[in-house]
Formats: C-alpha cells, structure tokens, sequence
C-alpha cells in the first residue's frame, strides 16, 4: 500500500482540526461572556408557552451553529490545504506516527458528526415538544373564559413549572410530560405513570416536590397558605386511570378538565386568588440564567438531552 500522502494528510488535517477548535473556543468564551453581560444588565424575560424548551432549545440551536461552522472550517481548511499548501516541510517520523495522527484527526471528525447528529436529533425532539406546548396554551383558552388567570414558566424548588393555572378551585400545576416511543396508554398507580405497552415507569416524587415548594413559596409571597394540585398532561396517550386524589393525569383532548377537579381545601377566595396572581405574574419574570437552570432541571427528565450534547 502506498503511504505517499499520508503525511501530507496528517498535517493538513491537524491544522484545519486545530484552526475549528480554537474557532470553538472563542465561540464558547464569547457565549459566556454574552450571557455575563446579560446577567448584569438583569435582564427579565416575556412568559410565553414553553419558555423553559424555548430557553434550551437556544442553547442547542446555538451550538449547532458553532459545532456546524467548526466542521465547515475544518472541510474548507483540509481541501485548501490539499490544493495549495506546500509538502514537505515537515520533518521525517516513523510511518506508525503520522498513522497515528491521521488517526485522531478521524477520530475528532467523527466525534464532531456525531455530535452534529445527535444534536440534530435533540432539537427535533424539543422543536415537537414546544408545538405541544403552545397547542396546550391554546386550549387553555377555555379555562381562562372560566374565570382562571394562566401563568407560564413559573420557577419553583430549583424547576419551571409549564403553567400554572389560578382560579376559585384553587391552583394547577401543569407539566407536560411525553410519553415514551412506543406507548399509547397510560394510567397513575402509587404515584407512578405507568406506560403500556412499554412498561417504562415514570416517578412523580419530583412533580409533587416542585408543587409543594410553589406552595411554600406563595405563602412567603402572598401570606396564604394555598394547596397546589398538580396535573400532568401526557399529550398522545389514552388515559386509563388518572386520578389518585393528589394527582390529575390528561391528554391534549382533555387538558382541560382540570377546572372541573373540585377539592374543597384548595378552594380560595377572591382576594386570595388576585394576590396570588399578581405574585405570580411578578414571579415568572426573572434572568435568563436563572429560567435557563431551572429548565435544564425540568427537561432533564421529561426529555433527556443525549450523552454526547
């Protein structure tokens, strides 16, 4: 076999992978510079329908940009190089070094596809999550002709809350959770969804934390001591059973049934409602940093990013 070129190919494509990793580099210190800046400036955030997918999915499309231009430096640089760049100039190694060096610069380019792909595919997943999302906000329309007031993106106990919903029945916490590849039913047992034909489980532990910390923090906010019932809307699947008296479980058709969910010890009264509303419309306008924590830790679980993101 001949190994002619392969120094030339080792070279070359160690200096174009060098040239795109100091590229993602500056990219990477320039992000965190911008989001420093924005941290002083304390910038608030609009609420809208899916904030905390919104929130992640900017960072994800960011670094596809960044991971994308990198690849692209690197395929610019390698093809220039092969074309103009002189021979030669290098000194002589063993053939097992230079095999050695071609190696990893296919090993760094691999690893970039991969990545490229698997961000790809994340953001995919989030871009169907944030239709669900707002398709949600729509419907909840007819919650609001009710006499409810809707909130998004409500921090809570280190998480965001999607929506949280206020009325005279009291106050809905609402997470929408996707259901896993494959499954179409889905039904609430011991604090678990449990999803068939699949079999996967799903622990509501963090759900019910995260309601009892906006409680916690209502009452430091507004003085009234209120009970938060959560309500997780599994957007695709047929409920089989969905009511276990501390927890509501819906789909898309029926997200709306909670205001028919009557416990009489989260009834409030009209003045409690109005200043609970107005602490919540204050709450959820906070720093983007803060948003962007607690939704890494919301869609951590609901869609977990993959290793290599």
């Amino acid at each position: 076999m001949d190994f002619y070129y392969l120094p030339a190919f080792a070279v070359f494509g160690a200096l174009a992978a060098t040239v795109a990793c100091v590229y993602l580099v500056c990219a990477s210190l320039a992000a965190r510079l911008a989001g420093m800046l924005r941290r002083r400036r304390k910038r608030g955030r609009v609420s809208r329908p899916g904030e905390a997918v919104r929130s992640i999915l900017s960072v994800t499309d960011a670094r596809l940009r960044h991971l994308g231009t990198a690849l692209l430096l690197f395929i610019s640089g390698s093809l220039l190089l092969s074309v103009f760049g002189e021979r030669g100039w290098w000194s002589d190694l063993p053939l097992r070094l230079w095999a050695i060096l071609a190696l990893a610069v296919l090993v760094l380019l691999g690893f970039a596809v991969v990545r490229v792909h698997h961000l790809m595919t994340y953001r995919w997943r989030l871009r169907r999550l944030l239709e669900v999302h707002e398709d949600v906000a729509v419907r909840l329309s007819e919650a609001q002709t009710r006499g409810n007031r809707v909130h998004f993106a409500v921090p809570a106990g280190g998480s965001c809350i999607d929506t949280v919903v206020t009325g005279p029945n009291g106050i809905y916490a609402l997470r929408i959770l996707p259901s896993p590849p494959g499954a179409d039913s889905v039904s609430l047992v011991n604090d678990q969804l449990h999803f068939e034909p699949v079999g996967e489980r799903f622990d509501l532990a963090r759900t019910f934390a995260t309601g009892r910390a906006l409680a916690k923090a209502i009452d430091q906010g507004t003085g009234v001591r209120a009970l938060v019932q959560p309500v997780i809307i599994v957007p695709d699947c047929r409920i089989s059973s969905g009511d276990n008296g501390r927890c509501l479980i819906v789909n898309r058709d029926t997200c709306v049934s909670f205001v028919g969910w009557r416990n009489s010890s989260a009834f409030l009264m009209e003045d409690e409602t109005a200043s609970i509303d107005q602490w919540l419309s204050n709450h959820t306008v906070s720093r983007d940093s803060d948003a962007r924590r607690a939704a890494r830790a919301t869609l951590g679980n609901a869609v977990p990013p993959p290793a290599m993101v």
